[in-house]
Order: structure tokens, then C-alpha cells, then sequence
């Protein structure tokens, strides 16, 4: 997530995080299911179009990929499915496809603490996943003790139907800027379990049909669920070889920002899972001044799995891999300061003195609503390079889990032309994101909640009607084979172009050349 805007825009109160753990012991401790509350038509409608009026007063990015005629048609589309009562999970299916049609990843619904302790204490899908292209495989069996599905094999059916199918059934609620699907087979293989305990049911068995890579068999067993608390306890045998890959290519450094040398110091690698932590700022510094006083030639920054985090971050990377001045942010907008449905949020109202500030900061949009200047967006306006810019060689990997800031930097250094990029498409949009200040909104009969951003940014890259992310310029995609040998494909093909650079050799000028 952006959070430039946050303290001086809304000044959020965090009273949120503590009612969720409060209500989340009283859900453990009285047993409740969360499927059995039923709303009325009346509760969902009067809900529903809440949530519609919120979007429409505040969201800056709602005809951000879609005309307001296309928003109407939807809205009205999914209002008319209200016409009886329904279960509370229910209603969230139709809130939760209304918000992806926005094609903005930071307006998502959020799960409730009574369905996140249903999950957590229930018997739920027993297998980890991951995507390879479009095919669904076993990254993990998390039951006790079966040796019949085992890592690496592909998915084909569960409980009889076709993973295919249930990816159908998973995608519509499954949120990604713009048209981007990396990002949506991303957080589909993340939260698997979760969705099909959602969306699909609550079965306590599994029979999983899946494909044996050596064979080519289709391998069938019955699993048995397993609880939250069971998925992390269990040590099943049967991974013992992905768990070794695993580690060997996702240590404890990947969680953790690191610099370190790859075979000599003419090649660094530096990973910046997040870019959030006060640490932040000193460790760049230090990092960037190292490669100076070392003399490396070539830098491989790791961004995958980096979900975003403070624009200023992003900001400094890229003053880092450039000598020139630049722009990382052309505009960022807010559709409004008045915002009439403050009483179902979870923010502090302005006081005088910040609405004051806010109007000073902002410049009317001729289009509606306000511009955002540099007195509350750092993001815009022209940037300097840093201390010591690196002016070697630059590659980049990317994946279906680098978001907002981090998929903004990618896209302005893609656009400066600053790096060569690796691995697979961003999550992020490359024209940029709805995010900064973005308080949770709770629907006061169903009490569904969703996350609204109040701030629309455009990155400096010029085609502002872009719905992908930054593509690589070598796709490079991760397979559980290559997991289980320990092998990291972006990286090691990163190090492949690195050597082949090395010895590549140097350009003679023709005649006539200077």
C-alpha cells in the first residue's frame, strides 16, 4: 500500500485492529457459525447501496478502467440479485464481485473476525498451491501423514469438480488492477482453502485427483481437512524434499532486507521484501554506497512477493539507479473532502486545523473533484538522483505479487529504461494505483466491511490508459521441479545473462566510428 496521505488526509484512528481481536475471542468462546446469520432483502439492499453511494462519492478510480456507464450497468446488475433473503455469506459474494469489477486491487472486501475464526478452527482444504502458468499444482501436502498427493503433482478435480471450474468460480471475486491475471492466480493459489471453504463449502473430507509428473498417472486419494492450527503443526515426510528447496532458495533473508555478493564482488543481489521499516532509508544508503566503494558492475534486485508500502521508498530506489533528474508521480487526484458516510468507518474525523491544511493542498480538478499537490503527495514534482547512483548493469525480478509501490517503481524504472526486467508480469497497474489513505468501511446490517481508497495516483510514465502491469522483458516462471532442486529460475537466469554479458565480447567501432 501508498500511505503519503494517511496521517494529514484522515488521520486514522487505529481502534480497528483491537475491535477485530475483541469480536474475534467473543466468536471463539460462543461457537457461533458464521453462515447462520440471514439478512433480509430489505438489510442487503439498504447495505448495498451504501456501499454503491460511498464508491461513488469518494472512490477517484472507479471509471479508472470502466466508463460510468459500464459502473451503472453493473451496480444495477448486481442490486438485482437481492431480491430474497440471503445468508450473510452470500451477500459478501455479491459485495466482493461488485468491488472486483472496479479492477482496482486495493478495494477489496474483507473478511469478518467471526468468518476468519470459522476458517481458522475449521477442517479446510489440506493441500498448499501455486500456479504454474495456468495449471494448479501441489506446493505442499499439510496433512499428517498421506503419501499419495505429493508436491509437484498437478490438481485435476476435487470433491469431483474440475480445478478449472473452481478457478472459474474463485476469479470473479479475486481482485487485480486493470486486466492483470498474475496477480489474481497469485492470491487465488494464497488463499485456496479460504475460498473454497467460502465459496465452494465446508466438506471434512477432501477426494483430490491429481497428476503424477513422472507417470503421468491420475493419482486419487480421500484427504482429511485440516485446522489452521494442524496446517502448521504437521510435518509430513512427503515434503521433505520441496521444504529443503524451499529454503534453499526462500531462507530467512527473503523476509528480511539484505545485500550480499553473488560469486564476486562485480555482482550484488539486494532484496526489499516490503518497502516499509524505518530501517529503510539507512540501509539503501549503505547498500548503494557499498556497491560504490566496491566497484560492482552488475546489481540484481529482488521485488518479488514485495506487496508495496511508502512511496518515498519507491522514490529513493529509483534515485538510486540514475543520475538524472525525474518524475515519479505525473498527478494524483481526490474526488471529494466531504464525505457523508464518515459514521461507518474507521477513521477520525479532520479536525478544523487539518481540513484547513487539506483545502490549502489541493487544486480544483476541472473534471471534478481535486488535484493533489506536492504539499501532501511527496510523490510529485521533479526528483534528484541519490548520493551514489549505480551505473552498472541493473536486472529486476518481478512476479504476480509486486504491488502498489513496488509494481510503481518497476513501471518508472521500465519507462527511464533503467533495468532489465525478469520473471513475470507486475500485480500493479503500470499507469499507477487508487490507494494512499484507504479507511475500512463497515455496512451497518450485514456488517460486511471493505476497504476504500480516497487517492487516485498516475505514475510518470505517460500512457495513462495502460490496465497491465510492467512486463518482463524475460519471462522466466516458477515450477515446483525447479523448487524442489532448490533452484531460483528468475535468478538464476538473471546470473545466466550476467555471465553472458561477461563474455560477450567488446564492441569494436567500424571505420568512421568515434
Amino acid at each position: 500500500m501508498d500511505h503519503f496521505l494517511m496521517a494529514t488526509v484522515l488521520a486514522l484512528v487505529v481502534t480497528a485492529a483491537s475491535a477485530h481481536c475483541a469480536a474475534t475471542e467473543q466468536v471463539a468462546a460462543s461457537g457461533t457459525s458464521f453462515a447462520a446469520k440471514e439478512l433480509t432483502v430489505a438489510q442487503t439492499q439498504a447495505d448495498f447501496d451504501l456501499m454503491r453511494h460511498a464508491l461513488e462519492e469518494a472512490h477517484p478510480g472507479l471509471y479508472r478502467y470502466s466508463t460510468k456507464s459500464e459502473m451503472d450497468h453493473l451496480f444495477d446488475a448486481q442490486r438485482a440479485k437481492l431480491s430474497r433473503p440471503m445468508s450473510k455469506t452470500q451477500f459478501e459474494v455479491v459485495v466482493a464481485k461488485t468491488l472486483a469489477c472496479i479492477r482496482c486491487g486495493h478495494t477489496r472486501m474483507h473478511w469478518d473476525p467471526e468468518m476468519e475464526t470459522a476458517i481458522r478452527n475449521g477442517h479446510s482444504f489440506p493441500l498448499r498451491v501455486m500456479f504454474e502458468g495456468k495449471r494448479l499444482m501441489v506446493l505442499l501436502n499439510q496433512t499428517s501423514n498421506d503419501r499419495t498427493i505429493r508436491p509437484g503433482m498437478e490438481l485435476i478435480s476435487i470433491n469431483g469438480r474440475a480445478v478449472s471450474d473452481l478457478i472459474k468460480q474463485f476469479w470473479p471475486v479475486t481482485y487485480a488492477d486493470g486486466d492483470i491475471e498474475t496477480a489474481k492466480r497469485h492470491d487465488i493459489a494464497q488463499d485456496f482453502a479460504k475460498d473454497y471453504w467460502w465459496l465452494v463449502g465446508q466438506p471434512g473430507d477432501f477426494t483430490i485427483a491429481a497428476k503424477d509428473p513422472e507417470s503421468g498417472q491420475i493419482i486419487t486419494a480421500e484427504l482429511r481437512g485440516v485446522t489452521e492450527a494442524q496446517r502448521k503443526a504437521n510435518h509430513n515426510p512427503v515434503n521433505d524434499a520441496m521444504v529443503a528447496g524451499l529454503v534453499k532458495v526462500r531462507g530467512d533473508s527473503y523476509e528480511k532486507l539484505s545485500l550480499r555478493f553473488l560469486n564476486d564482488t562485480d555482482t550484488a543481489e539486494i532484496r526489499v521484501p516490503l518497502f516499509i521499516g524505518d530501517d529503510y532509508p539507512r540501509f539503501i544508503e549503505q547498500s548503494f554506497r557499498t556497491l560504490h566503494e566496491k566497484g560492482a558492475k552488475t546489481l540484481i534486485m529482488d521485488l518479488r512477493n514485495n506487496g508495496g508500502g511508502e512511496d518515498s521508498y519507491g522514490i529513493m530506489l529509483v534515485s538510486c539507479l540514475t543520475d538524472k533528474p525525474f518524475h515519479y508521480a505525473d498527478h494524483a487526484t481526490i474526488k471529494t473532502i466531504n464525505w457523508s458516510f464518515q459514521d461507518h468507518w474507521d477513521a477520525k474525523p479532520l479536525s478544523a486545523e487539518q481540513l484547513a491544511h487539506l483545502r490549502e493542498s489541493l487544486m480544483p480538478n476541472p473534471a471534478g473533484g481535486y488535484f493533489v499537490t506536492e504539499k501532501l503527495q511527496d510523490s510529485l514534482g521533479q526528483k534528484q538522483p541519490a548520493q551514489f547512483p549505480f551505473h552498472g548493469k541493473v536486472f529486476i525480478l518481478i512476479d504476480g505479487a509486486t504491488f502498489s509501490t513496488a509494481a510503481d517503481f518497476c513501471a518508472v524504472a521500465h519507462h527511464l529504461k533503467l533495468a532489465t526486467f525478469i520473471g513475470e508480469e507486475t500485480a500493479g497497474a503500470y499507469c499507477g494505483n487508487n490507494s494512499s489513505t484507504e479507511p475500512t468501511v463497515t455496512l451497518p446490517n450485514s456488517k460486511v466491511r471493505f476497504g476504500l481508497p480516497l487517492c487516485s495516483s498516475w505514475n510518470a510514465v505517460g500512457d495513462e490508459g495502460n490496465r497491465r502491469g510492467t512486463n518482463p522483458d524475460y519471462v522466466a516462471l516458477t515450477r515446483t521441479a525447479d523448487l524442489m532442486r532448490g533452484i531460483d529460475t528468475q535468478l538464476e537466469l538473471a546470473l545466466k545473462l550476467v555471465q553472458s554479458s561477461k563474455s560477450r565480447p567488446a564492441k569494436v567501432p567500424s571505420a568512421g566510428q568515434n
